[in-house]
């Protein structure tokens, strides 16, 4: 992924080499590979994946691939580099001395901000990566209500472990830990599924596939039992909230008015919307952009678009889409998103 374009980026700054040092996610975008520990070498000319004999990587283009042994870094002529690059946001403290120790004429050139940049627009791969991660999600959404509908799940940690069974089934994996949050529970957005047991009320859904490390973000809230006239009125509400900020999507919109689109239609339960209307995502479920002054909407940068609201120890209701725009809107969790009753 963009490899050719980060290797100009060294050339045109006179950088010697970037080294990469596991967990950085930047690993498995060049390399499309998670190993359980190696180091990414890219220089103007060639790049080099070092990997343990715990992981054996398949053939990968312009990467040469190698066993990382004692004493590795000799064969990079250490004391000949003038300048590295590093990711100092994934860097750890103890990593940074290691390298300081085995480049130590080398000048250090925080890659941060680029790798950023070079990651927020999506290749058409890496987008069909997304879209099929966002399928395998709505199918076991899918799945899981109609198993809801037999009344065989009792918790919210059954519930969960259905939907993750039925992400694997397909070949995908769990994006990030599943939350399903029963009545009360979900007024903390991010509550910890737990042992409580199903019962009447709002069921909020929050769970993502990943595919090929490609995250998918998807949260709906349906419904257990028969809803009350202003359980029905607050569901709708949040609805339309979402399809508002939905479709002020417009190229160079900032995306802070879509925030500030979806909070109007709110009205006075603006209030009770305590988190951003979104964020971006691709290897990582949270990664640019964020939801910041000055960001606007861009082609192939996909983004979540998520209201909510929250009544402390009473409820809490969101819904969510992973999205991009290019000349138009592109939904990739496609999933209905009225209300939902199971009685």
């Amino acid at each position: 992924m963009k490899l050719p374009a980060l290797q100009s980026y060294l050339q045109e700054h006179h950088i010697d080499l970037a080294i990469l040092v596991h967990p950085d996610i930047n690993i498995t975008y060049f390399s499309q590979q998670k190993l359980s520990y190696g180091y990414l070498i890219i220089t103007p000319k060639k790049a080099i994946l070092y990997h343990t004999q715990l992981d054996t990587p398949p053939a990968i283009p312009h990467i040469t691939k190698k066993l990382l042994k004692k004493n590795w870094e000799k064969a990079l002529s250490p004391s000949h580099i003038k300048t590295i690059a590093i990711n100092k946001e994934s860097l750890t403290l103890s990593s940074f001395d290691r390298l300081k120790s085995l480049f130590p004429k080398a000048k250090v050139h925080d890659l941060s901000p680029y790798l950023k940049e070079l990651r927020t627009t999506k290749t058409p791969k890496e987008l069909l990566y997304l879209k099929k991660a966002c399928d395998i999600s709505t199918h076991a959404l899918k799945q899981t209500l109609l198993e809801l509908k037999k009344h065989t799940l009792k918790t919210e940690q059954d519930v969960a472990l259905f939907i993750e069974k039925k992400i694997r089934e397909q070949g995908g994996d769990i994006a990030f830990p599943t939350i399903i949050a029963m009545g009360a529970n979900a007024a903390t957005p991010h509550h910890a599924t737990s042992l409580a047991p199903l019962k009447s009320g709002f069921l909020l859904f929050d769970f993502g596939a990943s595919y090929n490390h490609y995250c998918a973000d998807i949260s709906r809230t349906i419904y257990l039992g028969t809803p009350s006239t202003q359980e029905h009125q607050l569901y709708t509400l949040l609805q339309q909230s979402q399809q508002d900020a939905i479709n002020a999507i417009s190229p160079h919109t900032l995306l802070t008015d879509l925030d500030k689109t979806a909070r109007k239609t709110l009205g006075k339960y603006s209030k009770y919307f305590i988190h951003s209307l979104g964020h971006g995502l691709g290897l990582e479920i949270h990664e640019s952009p964020s939801f910041l002054p000055k960001l606007t909407i861009q082609p192939n940068i996909p983004f979540t678009i998520e209201p909510g609201i929250y009544l402390k120890n009473r409820l809490g209701i969101r819904i969510e889409d992973t999205l991009y725009w290019d000349k138009k809107t592109h939904i990739l969790t496609q999933f209905p998103k009225h209300l939902i009753i199971i009685h």
